[in-house]
């Protein structure tokens, strides 16, 4: 009988699901938008509700199902089965796993988004055949995943991977965590617009840009030619190539895996992030690495999540 394993990466607006079979192909994916109001109390019994339907659609039985991966966009404690505090979605200290295993009659484990993109890219995008992995999701914030000898490092507290809140400018802007001059303030959607904002403000330069353009007019004008466009991306990029050489002299992957929105800039973001990186990198810890932009879009968290069954679920029974 075959086996199949469902994948939901929930965020601030909808939630993304699919179902695979155990070796990793897609069969089927949809979604459903998030219900925020009531501090997210609707969501797994919406979840619960749609993925009942989708598989009757599917003809697949929940005999058939080892089990349900979901990624939150937050704090996220794996054995507690709890999300601390996912701010976008409104729930704190939720019990999300027992929520919907109740609701569905089946395993589910939880994990954080940005570790979910991560755990996807190494099991069936950039990161696959490598045996660990870093991966960074560029989007509004930064994330990121830690994936050694084929598990996700999540930390006692779920923070594992938090790249988005390494400080590289002590003192500087306010993050949203509480702190000063962490790396999301000054990458990412919103840190690239920042950067821009303040290089408007104090540059005599010519551009095309103002203060509202979107990051992927930063690129286009960028390319064009556009100096100040290529320095706020050269501003940006240093921070991250400081924060990826001190990860990779910590941790030593085989992978740095660039994803979210701000990755289909391609080698127009690799080349500079390189540059910089190689500024700080140490020689030894650079010999068995690579670069490489994320393969699977906007489905690495649910292929994350699904791998996030097959891997549990494996090591039950071993």
């Amino acid at each position: 009988m075959a086996k199949y394993a469902i994948g939901a990466d929930v965020g601030g607006t909808s939630v993304k699901m699919g179902i695979f079979t155990d070796k990793g192909t897609m069969i089927d994916k949809w979604s459903i938008p998030t219900d925020t109001s009531n501090e997210g109390v609707n969501i797994s019994g919406n979840v619960a509700k749609s993925i009942h339907e989708q598989l009757q659609k599917s003809n697949i039985s929940k005999d058939q199902v080892i089990g349900l991966g979901v990624g939150v966009p937050g704090f996220v404690n794996e054995e507690a089965g709890r999300v601390d505090f996912a701010v976008n979605i409104g729930w704190r200290n939720y019990p999300l796993q027992n929520s919907l295993s109740e609701a569905l009659h089946l395993p589910v484990y939880i994990n954080n988004d940005a570790n979910m993109a991560a755990a996807g890219e190494y099991w069936q995008g950039a990161g696959r055949n490598s045996r660990s992995a870093f991966c960074v999701t560029l989007g509004t914030g930064v994330g990121g995943g830690i994936l050694l000898n084929g598990d996700v490092v999540n930390g006692p507290s779920g923070t594992g991977g938090e790249v988005g809140h390494v400080t590289v400018v002590p003192g500087g802007r306010l993050c949203s965590c509480g702190r000063r001059g962490c790396l999301e303030e000054y990458v990412g959607m919103k840190g690239f617009s920042l950067n821009l904002k303040e290089r408007l403000a104090s540059s005599g330069q010519a551009t095309q840009l103002h203060a509202e353009s979107e990051v992927s007019e930063l690129f286009v004008a960028a390319k064009g030619g556009d100096k100040l466009a290529q320095t706020v991306i050269d501003e940006s990029l240093y921070y991250l190539g400081l924060v990826l050489s001190n990860v990779v002299t910590l941790l030593n992957p085989e992978k740095i895996i660039i994803g979210g929105g701000i990755s289909a800039a391609g080698d127009q973001l690799l080349e500079p992030l390189k540059k910089h990186y190689e500024r700080f990198s140490l020689e030894q810890a650079d010999r068995s690495l690579s670069f490489g932009i994320a393969e699977l879009g906007n489905d690495a968290g649910i292929y994350g999540c699904a791998w996030l069954v097959i891997n549990r679920e494996n090591k039950n029974f071993t």
